[in-house]
């Protein structure tokens, strides 16, 4: 993959039952998405500020599968998710499981939203992993849908 002033080119994909999305930018700070610690703030303040933040981060998701899925849904479940982050090497460095596991959450969501997958438990997402990286460009998680069906 090579991203270049936004711009995103998706390079040797898989095959049929391998699918990427990428969600590519600025959206909360210098940051692609909120960690679990900011939405637990935003809950924390008030419970509509908390449901904002989880809203505009759904879709945020939704915008990038619309993008990058159209025409897809899971036609062999139960899925993995593999997430790939690249997080700003500029400024503090964050708690990965708290980006992990609130990206996690939006990003299911928003597969059940765009009907992509039926229902966001373990008949249709099985497991997914996790690595993280640090780029001097535009932040964004890349996040591959694996069909491992049984």
């Amino acid at each position: 993959m090579t991203v270049t002033n936004g711009e995103t080119t998706v390079l040797n994909l898989k095959d049929s039952t391998t699918k990427k999305v990428f969600i590519v930018g600025q959206f909360y700070g210098e940051k692609t998405l909120p960690s679990l610690n900011d939405a637990i703030s935003q809950y924390s303040r008030h419970p509509q500020a908390g449901g904002k933040m989880k809203d505009d981060c759904k879709w945020i998701c939704i915008s990038a599968i619309r993008k990058w899925l159209k025409g897809y849904k899971v036609t062999n479940p139960p899925i993995i998710l593999h997430y790939k982050f690249y997080e700003p090497n500029r400024g503090q460095k964050r708690d990965v499981m708290n980006i992990f596991s609130w990206a996690d959450k939006c990003f299911e969501d928003a597969l059940t939203d765009c009907k992509i997958i039926d229902k966001d438990n373990p008949d249709w997402v099985s497991n997914a992993t996790h690595e993280f990286f640090y780029t001097d460009g535009e932040p964004y998680i890349e996040i591959e849908i694996e069909e491992k069906g049984e």
